[in-house]
């Protein structure tokens, strides 16, 4: 009896120690060189499956700020962000929001008035939610993505993640014409659309878009421009922090989804149509001098390019490269995914710009106030690329230099009289 016992004792402690030791084992096997090789660029073994990645709390003081917030810390800026309210106010608005003036989005709207519950399950033919998902096509995809989440079909963080996931895969059209919008007027009419098919496309002329989603736009702005950050690097840290970060249960201050139980190391892959994202995860957040040591992210990409046959760039040292970078960034991101298809240094890259994008003029050149996200700038020898004001990233420029300086963020100048100034036609990809 006691020899038996001893055994039992033995194979539970063997049994122990291996689930003990299984997370160390993973990450010592974990290969990142042959899951690149493999174009499999993101994956690592010590990150759970089963979490949903991304999601962040909103805070803020009543619903449009919250949505504001989000989409602030998603990369738009306050004029962008409005446009999507102006449109949310107009699809699924209530109550009069005392700030701003407008009606409040609720994301427990059905067509018709009627507010349900987490029970109501979207019917085919009927709008619901913050945006008034009407058909089949793009209502269970949200049930779907609900479901995943945790979180009931109302949700009003879960809803809002939905939005974004839509605009970064079939609408990322109408996301590349919101982030080209300059005033909160166009940035409600991009979201609307045309192009067609716009995100709302609702049956609303376009002089009623502009009156009132862009009104609605502009009420919203008005009220915050000149208000304390909402999000970025000035806001106050309530207004960035994860729910990770503190207490998410302050009144009117959190509404969370589910977050990652893994370590902070465990990102969402970059490259998913988000230039912000992309740029943040390929470039070093600060000016490093001549260091050609990139970030692991870009090392994978590059390797990836070079697998299928495409310009990187770099002579002793693949990848670390003005051209390569700015290639490599644009396409990944699917911001622009045609960009240099001839595959080739900065002459050939201006080359292309010539006969694919809009040059910018004398006048705009010369104004700082004028750069968007994404404008590339190009010499002879030189080029690189306009990320704005993101948080935690130091210059609003993102570049690399020949065999010298791996990617991260640059001091070139966002006016510089010797380099000339490329946009992406609105609707290009």
């Amino acid at each position: 009896m006691m020899l038996k016992r001893f055994i039992s004792i033995v194979a539970i402690a063997v049994l122990v120690a291996a689930e003990l030791t299984m997370p160390a084992k993973a990450a010592a096997q974990y290969d990142q060189q042959f899951y690149a090789a493999n174009d499999v660029l993101f994956f690592d073994p010590t990150c759970p499956s089963n979490v949903a990645v991304g999601s962040m709390q909103l805070a803020g003081d009543g619903t449009i700020e919250k949505i504001l917030n989000f989409f602030m810390r998603k990369g738009l800026n306050l004029a962008q962000a409005a446009g999507i309210v102006g449109n949310m106010a107009q699809e699924s608005g209530g109550s009069i929001d005392q700030k701003s003036g407008i009606k409040t989005p609720n994301p427990a709207v059905r067509q018709g008035g009627k507010i349900v519950d987490d029970t109501y399950t979207p019917e085919n033919g009927v709008g619901f939610g913050l945006v008034q998902w009407t058909f089949t096509g793009r209502q269970k995809p949200l049930q779907d993505h609900m479901k995943q989440l945790g979180v009931g079909i109302t949700d009003l963080s879960g809803q809002l993640e939905f939005v974004w996931k839509e605009m970064e895969g079939s609408y990322s059209h109408t996301l590349r014409a919101l982030r080209a919008a300059d005033n909160p007027v166009d940035a409600a009419i991009a979201v609307h659309g045309p192009p067609n098919p716009g995100y709302e496309a609702s049956a609303d002329s376009p002089a009623a878009v502009r009156a009132v989603r862009g009104g609605n736009a502009q009420k919203v702005f008005d009220t915050y421009k000149d208000a304390s950050a909402l999000a970025g690097s000035t806001a106050n840290s309530e207004m960035n922090r994860s729910v990770a970060d503190g207490d998410p249960t302050k009144a009117d201050k959190a509404a969370t989804q589910k977050q990652p139980s893994s370590s902070s190391s465990c990102k969402t892959a970059p490259g998913n149509g988000d230039l912000t994202e992309t740029a943040k995860s390929y470039a070093w957040d600060k000016f490093k001098g001549n260091d050609i040591v990139p970030r692991q992210e870009y090392k994978a990409a590059v390797d990836k390019h070079l697998a299928e046959g495409r310009y990187v760039g770099g002579i002793s040292h693949k990848g670390i490269d003005c051209g390569g970078f700015v290639t490599i960034l644009l396409r990944d991101s699917k911001f622009e995914t045609k960009y240099n298809s001839n595959e080739g240094n900065t002459i050939h890259q201006e080359a292309w710009m010539k006969d694919n994008w809009t040059r910018l003029t004398p006048e705009e050149e010369k104004d700082a106030g004028k750069r968007k996200q994404g404008d590339v700038a190009i010499n002879e020898t030189h080029t690189y690329i306009y990320v704005g004001e993101e948080p935690g990233f130091e210059t609003h420029i993102a570049s690399a230099s020949l065999d010298e300086r791996a990617p991260m963020s640059g001091k070139e100048g966002v006016v510089d009289s010797s380099f000339r100034w490329y946009r992406q036609k609105t609707g290009a990809l």
